[in-house]
């Protein structure tokens, strides 16, 4: 009969070390903690700040990156949409 020593457990499923480790900052895995991204916006790749951390290398939560682009695309929408004629 194997023994339980806890050790395969994931510190993200909860337990006493679970909740601790959780809420420690981590790593931005995006840029790998660099706070450097590489885009090819524009057909040229350039480094440019990380979205998701801002910089600093360090996971922020409840970061939605791309949200500038959607609300970019929602207000170019808007203004391609035809102008209704005037009666």
């Amino acid at each position: 009969m194997a023994r339980d020593t806890g050790e395969d457990r994931d510190p993200a499923q909860g337990g006493e070390d679970g909740v601790e480790a959780s809420h420690e900052p981590r790593e931005c895995m995006p840029c790998r903690g660099t706070g450097e991204v590489i885009s090819h916006l524009g057909g040229t790749a350039s480094t440019v700040t990380c979205p998701w951390c801002g910089g600093g290398g360090v996971r922020v939560a409840d970061v939605n990156a791309q949200a500038r682009w959607l609300d970019a695309d929602s207000a170019g929408a808007e203004a391609d949409t035809p102008a209704e004629p005037a009666a």
